[in-house]
């Protein structure tokens, strides 16, 4: 498994542990408008990050 990949992984742990975090914190509850903005903000992190590790793959096509 190349390092790309494990990064993905990665990601997607980090993802589920984030949504395990925030379920335990009770903010999707408490403060929804903060728990839309943390998810809106990861989301966006995820999206710059797999465009940079498939930038190499979008080239060649």
């Amino acid at each position: 498994m190349n390092l790309q990949r494990i990064i993905q992984w990665l990601l997607l742990a980090l993802t589920a542990a984030l949504l395990m975090f925030l379920k335990w914190l009770h903010i999707g509850v408490t403060n929804y408008n903060v728990f839309l903005l943390i998810l809106i903000g990861w989301i966006l992190v995820l999206v710059i990050a797999f465009r940079a590790l498939t930038a190499d793959q979008r080239i060649k096509d």
